[in-house]
């Protein structure tokens, strides 16, 4: 069994690495925070994909690839939107416009 300075250094699973981000972004930007919930989404559904849980079917090599790929891009458009909701909230502007997908 791992002793306990062990297991504290290991880095947590990218569940709960995304759990800590939904966390800081809702404490970060409040009711702004509501912009980036699709990307967040989008998010949890490419780590449940990647990342299976544990008796979880895992995916082919080349499926896991191209999940993956497109994990990294929807992780790429929520950094920038994350940006633009941050700068929002710390400028005390409302975001702009409708958000994604709206309109």
């Amino acid at each position: 069994m791992k002793d306990k300075a062990q297991m504290t250094r290991e880095a947590p699973g990218a569940r709960a690495q995304l759990a800590r981000l939904e966390q800081l972004v809702h404490a970060e930007l409040g009711r702004l925070s509501a912009g980036v919930v699709p990307l967040l989404d989008e998010v949890r559904a490419g780590v449940a994909a990647v990342e299976p849980e544990a008796g979880g079917t895992r995916l082919a090599p080349a499926e896991h690839e191209a999940r993956l790929a497109r994990l990294l891009e929807s992780m790429d458009g929520m950094e920038d939107v994350l940006e633009a909701l941050q700068l929002a909230a710390r400028s005390g502007r409302p975001a702009a416009g409708p958000g994604r997908g709206e309109g």
